[in-house]
Order: C-alpha cells, then structure tokens, then sequence
C-alpha cells in the first residue's frame, strides 16, 4: 500500500503555453444570466454525439458533479485528475481508450468539466470548428484560442439541467472496441511504459494522494492506468518538472510529519516524448539527441544523499510495496516494449 506518491520522469522538457482567451464571457457562478441559461439549453438540444471530458476537479465537487452527470447521462472521458474514477455509479458512462477513442468516434459537442485537459486530442479541438464546445469551470478561461463555437459558462449552471442527453450508440462502440485492444496491448507488452502505469496504479492502496509530474508521465497514466482506485486523490503538473530538474526538492522531507511516502520516476534515459514527435522525424540523429537529452544515469545516489530508501525494477511482474516510510522508487521500462506497443496503437502521445 501506498502513501503520497509523486511520478515523474526522469528527463523532459516542454513548455505549455497559454492562450488569450477569445470567447463571449458568461456570467458569474453566483448569477446566472439570461444569456447563460440560453447558451446551456442551445448546448443541450443541439444534434451530434456528445462526450464530457473531466480533468482538475476537485474531490469536493465530486457528490454534485456525480447526480449532474447521472442525469446527463452522456459519455464521460475523465483524466484521473478529474478524480471520477471512484465512482461506481458512474461506471457504465466512463469510457476509455485515450486519444485514439475520441478521434474516432464522431464527437459534435464537446462539455469540459474543471481544467483544461492535458490530452493531445483537446489541443486538435483548435482546427476542429465543427465541433462545438462548452466550457465549464471554476476559472472562466476556454483553454482554446479558436472563439468559433466555443462558449464558457460558470460552474453553478450545473445545478440547473434537468436534461437528459442520450449517448451515440457509434461513439460507445468505438470505445469499446478500442479500449479491449488497449488492454491487449498492454498486456503483450508488459514492461512498456503504458504497461507500467497500469502496474503502479494496482499497487496504489486506499487513501493515497498522487502527485503526477510532467506530460508524458501524465497522458500515460491516463491512457493506461486501472481506473477503479477507491478513495485516491489525484493532483497533477504538467510542464518541465522532471525528477531530473526539480533534484533539490527532498529538502523538505525532514520537515514533513513522518509519512509513507514514494517518489517514483520513469527513468526512459530521456525526454523520450520528442522521439515521437512527427515534425521532428525530418532532425537529423544530432538535432534529434539534443531535443531528447539521452542520459544513463541512476538515482540511488540521489535517493541516498537525502536519506531515502531505494528500489529500481525492470520488470513489472516484481512491483510490490514494502514496509519503507519514503522511498525512491525508479523504474525503467523496457525501451523496445513501449516501441512496439506506440507503433500498435498508433495514439503516440505528442507535445
């Protein structure tokens, strides 16, 4: 069982940008306007399969985001920041399958609950003005620059739709068909890096908080990992913050009250992300080495100068917890493995 757990990667670099925000302003969430309730209404009686897509919530919105999505009743894709995946009512609605699912299926309206997501296929909504999108969070920002048939509405509107939406029939087929061959996927390749999350995310006991670091660590667990983890909380930082740029943070430790604690890090030997990223197919093997950073370096020095136990494994068959109070945990998959399962799934996830 596990304590607080902090993944990361072992090297990554990036930098996610923020867009103006272009769409009309809605009202406050303590006032709803006319133009609001109009917007939502238009929203819900428009034709098109619709999919919710959920990311930074937080726990304490749970119980009044679980009758509002129950009575929607509408295709959920929750990141685990979403902090959804507990919810057994929920279950029939939550569909998986990652970015390769939503491109597929034939997505015409878009509902985003909490933050912006950090999925590819949010991103690709850009070009995409076709698909109308609504959003709804605390923070009044659209997470997209387009202003064409995007709208924002403030969080108590949410409280006020009696509507019930039904699902696409060819959108559910897709997702499930998707998610069997990712869990095939994900079985013939045991020690890839998707394979590891799913690992990490069985071994993670009840009442954890996880920490996940950076985006690819991020979108991997998200694609990958065991959805049903009673009680877990989940918060997330995407961006440069790898295990590899952030080597000072320990030095609070000792001011910590006594707790388990695990730091795991995804040692792939460098930002492996960029590798996969297409428009840097056409670098040379140079440019393509200093985009990745490749190194060989472990981090039992590093887990030892602060004074934490260490663990590396390298097959995901031998992942278990012991009895340490805080510990390194790194982790190193198999480079050939995450090759073969990105080339079969073909959802390679990108910057």
């Amino acid at each position: 069982m596990l304590g607080d757990v902090r993944l990361d990667e072992g090297l990554e670099t990036g930098v996610e940008a923020s867009l103006a925000p272009k769409p009309r302003r809605a009202g406050s969430p303590q006032h709803l306007s006319e133009f609001d309730q109009q917007c939502w209404h238009d929203f819900l009686e428009e034709d098109g399969a619709l999919v919710v897509l959920a990311a930074g919530l937080h726990p304490a919105d749970v119980p009044m985001l679980r009758d509002f999505l129950l009575r929607l009743n509408a295709p959920i894709v929750a990141e685990a920041t979403a902090n959804l995946h507990a919810e057994n009512s929920l279950k029939h609605l939550m569909y998986h399958g990652g970015e390769k699912m939503l491109r597929s299926s034939k997505f015409r309206r878009v509902l985003r609950l909490g933050a912006v997501p950090t999925m590819r296929w949010w991103r690709d909504l850009e070009s995409l003005g076709e698909i109308r999108v609504l959003n709804i969070s605390r923070a009044q920002f659209p997470g997209l620059a387009r202003s064409e048939n995007v709208d924002v509405l403030p969080w108590g509107i949410l409280e006020k739709s009696e509507v019930r939406v039904q699902k696409s029939d060819d959108a559910i087929s897709a997702a499930v068909g998707i998610a069997a061959k990712l869990d095939k996927l994900l079985e013939t390749n045991p020690n890839s890096e998707p394979s590891w999350m799913r690992q990490l995310s069985r071994v993670i006991g009840k009442d954890a908080v996880v920490f996940l670091g950076n985006s690819l660590p991020i979108r991997e667990w998200n694609l990958a990992a065991d959805k049903a983890m009673p009680d877990t909380v989940f918060f997330a930082n995407r961006g440069a913050n790898s295990a590899m740029y952030d080597m000072n943070a320990p030095w609070i430790l000792s001011q910590l009250s006594v707790a388990k604690r695990r730091i795991v890090v995804i040692n792939n030997g460098g930002g492996k992300i960029f590798s996969r990223v297409p428009w840097l197919n056409a670098l040379s093997p140079g440019a393509k080495r200093v985009m990745e950073n490749p190194h060989v370096f472990s981090f039992e020095p590093w887990a030892r100068m602060w004074g934490m136990d260490y663990r590396l494994f390298t097959d995901s068959r031998n992942l278990q917890d012991d009895d340490a109070k805080c510990a390194v945990w790194e982790i190193r998959p198999d480079a050939d493995q995450t090759a073969a399962f990105w080339k079969c799934d073909r959802q390679t996830p990108q910057q």
